[in-house]
């Protein structure tokens, strides 16, 4: 397989199978032997350790990731600041979230120093996702925001509905729900634009919210539409069945209460199977919603 581009091996990427995504990087990796191929073969070193990350194989990521760094050569610029940045992953997935800020200050600052704004952005967004103070983490993802919105690199804006929704999860763990859902639909118009693949994700997290309001049909109307889009495109989408579950279940009054429970079972049921590995370390959560679709409870 010959690789010249960026996109050769980036649009390998399948961050829903990183076993996968592993597997094709590993066969571009064959073909990068020429002494021309060495930043090349650093940067597609970083992405396998990231894939095998993912994997929550981080020892194998961090191997990877020292391997790069003692090969890394002073005008490998791309290379370095990737090798911070995923050496800062790695770090915050197994645990260590402090230990990763300054691998992501390192990688913000080589990027934007070399102009490389779609991974400076991607840097500073990693630098506020292990800030644990919620509304600190507001402040920088707004000032991450500006600084994608003035790229003149398309992938950097690109990065502005995931910004959006980040600062929505910030807000949620806030107490700040009607501030959350307005970052939510604000970076669902963001996806719709730049990324309609995510676009799904941003109007879910707007009916969660919805249901969190206690505006239920408004939330039910939203998830029932995302039901019958992932159909189309043959995707099972779990957590919409998921959220179903919960919206029938909290419709379950007055003389339709029956039938909402029915359905509240069916949706759980549909749900379970689909999110017992995802869901392995929330057992109560999994059990709950295994109850209520065997109609052992009703919660």
């Amino acid at each position: 397989m010959a690789v010249s581009t960026e996109a050769d091996f980036e649009a390998l990427w399948n961050y829903n199978d990183p076993a996968g995504t592993e597997a094709q990087f590993l066969a571009v990796r064959q073909s990068l032997g020429a002494a021309e191929d060495h930043a090349r073969l650093m940067e597609l070193d970083t992405q396998i350790a990231r894939a095998q990350g993912l994997q929550g194989r981080f020892a194998d990521a961090l191997n990877m990731l020292e391997t790069v760094q003692l090969a890394l050569r002073p005008d490998e610029t791309r290379a370095a600041l990737r090798y911070e940045l995923e050496f800062g992953r790695v770090l915050r997935s197994s645990g260590s979230p402090e230990a990763a800020r300054p691998f992501f200050e390192r990688a913000a600052a080589l990027a934007e120093a070399a102009g490389e704004d779609r991974f400076a952005v991607d840097a500073r967004h990693m630098v506020a996702l292990v800030e644990p103070d919620p509304a600190r983490r507001i402040s920088l993802m707004l000032d991450d925001l500006e600084f994608a919105a003035a790229s003149s690199d398309p992938a950097a804006r690109k990065w502005r509905g995931t910004l959006w929704n980040n600062i929505g999860m910030a807000f949620h763990e806030l107490g700040d729900l009607d501030d959350a859902l307005e970052a939510f639909e604000t970076a669902a118009g963001f996806w719709e634009e730049d990324d309609p693949r995510r676009a799904l994700v941003g109007h879910w997290m707007v009916a969660w919210t919805l249901r969190l309001q206690g505006r239920l049909a408004e939330a039910l109307a939203t998830q029932e539409v995302l039901e019958r889009a992932n159909q189309e495109a043959g995707t099972p989408a779990p957590y919409v069945q998921e959220e179903l579950g919960e919206l029938h279940l909290a419709l379950a009054t007055g003389p339709d209460a029956e039938d909402h429970r029915r359905l509240a079972r069916i949706h759980f049921a549909r749900a379970y199977p689909l999110l017992q590995e995802e869901l392995a370390s929330d057992p109560d959560r999994l059990a709950r919603m295994k109850r209520i679709a065997d109609g052992d409870e009703d919660d």
